[in-house]
C-alpha cells in the first residue's frame, strides 16, 4: 500500500511501518527492487508512534487495528501524529459481513493448499471473528478523540472510517 500511494504521489513523502521486521525488510527490497525514492519503512507499534506530535497530514492503516492490543490508545496515537484537520483513514474487516459475503470473499483467494472449509473458517473466525463492526470502531475513535466520523462501506466485507483531526 505505501509504494502504491508513494508511486501515485511523487511529490509525497510516505513512511509505511509495521510491527514486524520481517514486514519491513521485505517492503524494503520491494521498495529498492521497484526503485521507488519517495517512501521510507520502519519498524514501529501502533501503541506508541515513532513519530513527533502533528508529523503527518494524512495516516492509512489497513486490515490492523483488530491486532492491536488497544485500540483506543492506536487510534490516540494516530491522531497525536496528525496535523491539525489531519485525516486518517481505517480500513477493517466487517465483523457483520454476511457469510455470503466472505464466500465471495474467499472465492477470489483459493489456495491450493488450503481447503474451501478451511478458509472460510479461518475468513470467519479469525480474519473477521476478531475484527470489529464499523460501529464499534467509531465509538472507539470516538473514545480516542476523534469527533468528525465518516463510515464508508462499500458493496463486501470491509469498511472504511475516515476520522479527521
Amino acid at each position: 500500500m505505501s509504494l502504491r500511494l508513494a508511486k501515485a504521489n511523487p511529490n509525497a513523502v510516505v513512511v509505511g511501518i509495521d510491527y514486524a521486521l520481517m514486514q519491513v525488510r521485505a517492503a524494503n527490497r520491494l521498495k529498492k527492487k521497484e526503485q521507488v525514492l519517495n517512501c521510507t519503512f520502519q519498524q514501529g507499534n501502533a501503541m506508541a508512534l515513532p513519530f513527533p506530535e502533528a508529523a503527518f497530514d494524512r495516516v492509512i492503516s489497513v486490515n490492523s487495528i483488530k491486532h492491536w492490543p488497544d485500540p483506543v490508545q492506536g487510534l490516540s496515537e494516530i491522531r497525536r501524529v496528525l496535523c491539525p484537520r489531519g485525516q486518517a483513514f481505517i480500513s477493517e474487516a466487517d465483523r457483520s459481513a454476511s457469510p455470503e459475503e466472505l464466500l465471495a470473499f474467499s472465492e477470489k483467494y483459493r489456495a491450493w493448499y488450503i481447503w474451501d472449509a478451511l478458509m472460510r473458517w479461518i475468513l470467519r473466525n479469525v480474519v473477521f471473528g476478531k475484527s470489529y463492526t464499523a460501529a464499534e470502531l467509531k465509538t472507539i475513535a470516538g473514545r480516542a478523540g476523534f469527533s468528525d466520523t465518516i463510515i464508508q462501506a462499500p458493496p463486501g466485507p470491509f469498511f472504511l472510517l475516515l476520522l479527521t483531526k
